[in-house]
């Protein structure tokens, strides 16, 4: 991946999917994983309260924005050069 331009938007894109799902989570009025089995083993995080898928959710949607102002400063050159991305220049 050469191109920071390409870099960049794909950055965004999981940077929005993963804002995305922070709101679907924070925005939940049950923990979505309770009583739920895969292949007969409960899924891990069954036991958690609504405060805790609230709050994942809630640091899903502060780290998306965050990630994508560091890509942003790595696409544009701004911490310095990065081997095997060519940076944007405007």
């Amino acid at each position: 991946m050469t191109d920071g331009r390409l870099f960049l938007a794909i950055a965004a894109v999981i940077c929005i999917g993963v804002f995305l799902n922070g709101l679907r989570f924070y925005r939940m009025n049950r923990n979505p994983w309770s009583g739920k089995s895969i292949m007969g083993i409960p899924v891990e995080g069954g036991d958690l309260s609504r405060a805790r898928v609230r709050r994942l959710g809630l640091g899903q949607m502060i780290a998306a924005p965050l990630m994508l102002i560091l890509f942003i400063a790595l696409c544009f050159g701004l911490l310095g050069p990065v081997q095997g991305i060519q940076t944007i220049k405007l």
